[in-house]
């Protein structure tokens, strides 16, 4: 990815997410269909786009395999990456954002639960979902 590409990338919100993930998957078509104002763009964590994208300092060691959101030279982890990508979201859905006033740790032991077992809840794929054509557009990585 160029240079320019990647200062273009800076200034968009970003939902980094796993390819592979049934439950991840499921969840980004949730946020397509539910942000209709279009803003949120998307990239599987294995595109390798978050290395290229997030200053080093930021991308937590190891990555994590779930999801990853970031917005406005920030990177958001687990429950407070989640959270903030229901803020984009229509309602009812942006009402999500509201539960931050629950503790930090209780809501990352929640999200660290459900992301453990995620797929035993809605299972794995051997490849990234594909796009329609309309959606495309929305995708910076595949």
């Amino acid at each position: 990815m160029t240079k320019d590409e990647l200062d273009r990338l800076q200034g968009l919100p970003i939902v980094f997410y796993d390819g592979t993930c049934g439950f991840c998957q499921a969840s980004i078509q949730i946020a397509l269909k539910y942000n209709t104002r279009q803003n949120l763009h998307f990239a599987a964590l294995q595109s390798g786009l978050v290395e290229q994208l997030v200053p080093q300092q930021l991308v937590p060691d190891p990555l994590p395999d779930s999801i990853l959101f970031f917005e406005n030279g920030q990177l958001y982890t687990e429950s407070e990456a989640a959270l903030r990508i229901a803020r984009h979201l229509n309602f009812p859905w942006s009402g999500l954002y509201y539960f931050r006033f629950i503790p930090l740790s209780f809501r990352d032991f929640v999200y660290r639960f459900i992301a453990k077992h995620r797929y035993r809840i809605a299972g794995r794929n051997e490849a990234c979902m594909l796009p329609s054509p309309e959606e495309r557009a929305r995708f910076v990585a595949y």
